[in-house]
């Protein structure tokens, strides 16, 4: 089979020849609360795997770059999710209002001195 050589070239290199989904990770619900909303946005950032697609800091990777976009559009994209653009999926039922408000926020505050730079929720835990 044609198949078998990719499949097993895949494995070996960690990637996927199946169509990527972004996976939202499970975060801890210790630190909700205690972070602004930029914080909280960065937190919901990295907690629903945004950056798997449009990079740590959202300047772009298999995603498009993010950085600077607006709420609505967050809304948008985040709600609706977008095929045309590479397979976002929708995350319609997984994140509220606020997480949208937030990661809009953070996405606002990226070059602007203001925003967090620490890369791991769980590195806020007590």
């Amino acid at each position: 089979m044609r198949l078998q050589p990719l499949l097993l070239m895949a494995a070996l290199t960690g990637t996927s020849i199946l169509p990527l989904q972004a996976h939202a990770m499970k975060c801890p619900t210790a630190i909700r609360g205690k972070l602004d909303a930029v914080g909280e946005g960065r937190r919901a950032y990295l907690e629903f795997n945004c950056a798997g697609c449009h990079g740590d800091s959202a300047g772009g990777s298999m995603g498009p770059g993010i950085k600077g976009a607006e709420q609505g559009d967050i809304q948008d994209a985040v709600l609706h999710g977008d095929a045309r653009e590479g397979g976002m999926p929708s995350f319609k039922g997984c994140v509220t209002a606020t997480d949208v408000k937030n990661i809009a926020a953070y996405l606002r505050s990226i070059g602007t001195g203001n925003e967090p730079h620490w890369l791991d929720w769980w590195n806020l835990i007590p």
